[in-house]
């Protein structure tokens, strides 16, 4: 976190980005001279599976006047360096962090929700304080962490009910999970059950 208790630098979220990318099995570069413009505020990561821009800003401004750029580098990347039937060419990820804040929360979603060309995740100002909270941002293309034996998993539906418990109520939850295990319509054995209301 920033002394004053504000949002990371954009400097400081690429290097956090860089380490959990690699930690967790990415093969990152920062030398972007692939990249257009964005390049000292940029990385790029790959697996087996994906390739990955993550391109740091300090203002929302800087973000909303430069992302659709960063999004034209990495897709222009990918044509480049992957046929269209290699199957990371439809896994490309662009991941915009901002220090700043949005100055209309729609905006971020706008953004994420154009999927024509790459997706997208954006985090912006009090969502990124800390290094942890790079890494949550990445979570979501990190691998998954499941034990050696598989079937040691339990079922995820058995343990919904106690998951969710100071947030929903079990015995509606579990209406809705024994419907959807026996292929009825999860929402109208609720409301059957008076608990839709």
């Amino acid at each position: 976190m920033s002394p004053d208790g504000s949002s990371l630098s954009a400097s400081s979220m690429i290097a956090l980005a860089s380490e959990t990318l690699s930690i967790n099995g990415y093969r990152v570069v920062r030398d972007m001279t692939d990249m257009k413009k964005l390049r000292d505020q940029a990385l790029l990561a790959e697996d087996s599976y994906s390739v990955i821009s993550v391109v740091a800003f300090e203002t929302w401004q800087q973000l909303e006047k430069d992302w659709a750029e960063a999004q034209a580098d990495l897709v222009d990347l990918l044509a480049r360096r992957l046929t269209r039937s290699a199957p990371k060419a439809w896994d490309g990820y662009l991941v915009l962090l901002c220090a700043g804040e949005p100055l209309d929360r729609l905006a971020v979603d706008r953004i994420e929700r154009d999927t024509s060309r790459v997706r997208k995740i954006v985090a912006t100002g009090a969502k990124l304080r800390t290094s942890a909270d790079v890494a949550r941002v990445l979570d979501l293309l990190l691998p998954l962490d499941l034990p050696g034996d598989i079937s040691a998993l339990e079922d995820v539906l058995d343990a919904l009910p106690e998951l969710m418990k100071t947030t929903l109520d079990r015995a509606k939850l579990k209406i809705v999970v024994d419907a959807f295990r026996n292929g009825e319509p999860p929402l109208e054995r609720l409301h059957e059950s008076g608990g839709g209301r």
